[in-house]
């Protein structure tokens, strides 16, 4: 089937001629331009009257909303692509991070850096299961953070806590968990 914008059956070669330059011109485009550009030889009540008989302005629409949906469908395919391409970098980035991770002995972790390592782990947790990493609720008409419930537990609360992220959720045996959290929980008096 013809698209609307290819020489239709009986449109002289002449008259499509023109209809090309004038479809080509974009939203910009009249018969004043076509007439004015010295490509065509038409004259503009030539340009006027092929313009009514072969429905230039009609076609000319049709071939816009075809640029565009192709514009479109190549966006799209090109946002897909690059999301694909920084969903394979993240996943080789973690692999990097996780065995660079995994290097790490917990003796050599100063007691700060301990803590800056359960704090970042435990917000990616939280974001793995669809959490927010900062929790409020309502308290007596005010709101109570992570951060601040956290403040709230008692030291043996806090090492409780500790102790059970780095054994359940690290891997690290009883002793090492406990002393793991002995350190954290000293660095931050």
């Amino acid at each position: 089937m013809r698209e609307p914008w290819e020489r239709l059956t009986g449109e002289s070669a002449k008259a499509y001629a023109s209809f090309v330059l004038y479809r080509d011109m974009g939203p910009e485009r009249s018969l004043r331009k076509v007439a004015e550009g010295g490509e065509s030889t038409a004259k503009i009540r030539q340009l006027e009257k092929w313009s009514v008989k072969w429905r230039w302005v009609d076609r000319a629409q049709a071939y816009d909303d075809e640029i565009d949906r192709q514009v479109r469908a190549k966006n799209e395919k090109t946002r897909k692509e690059m999301a694909e391409r920084h969903a394979k970098m993240a996943v080789l980035g973690q692999g990097i991070v996780l065995e660079a991770f995994r290097q790490i002995k917990p003796e050599d972790l100063t007691p700060g850096q301990a803590v800056q390592w359960f704090d970042t782990l435990v917000k990616i947790e939280r974001l793995s299961r669809g959490q927010p990493t900062e929790i409020q609720q309502s308290e007596h008409g005010g709101t109570l953070s992570i951060e601040a419930r956290y403040r709230k537990m008692t030291p043996e609360e806090r090492r409780t806590e500790i102790v059970r992220i780095l054994r359940d959720e690290l891997g690290k045996t009883q002793e090492e968990a406990e002393a793991l959290a002995d350190e954290i929980i000293g660095a931050k008096k």
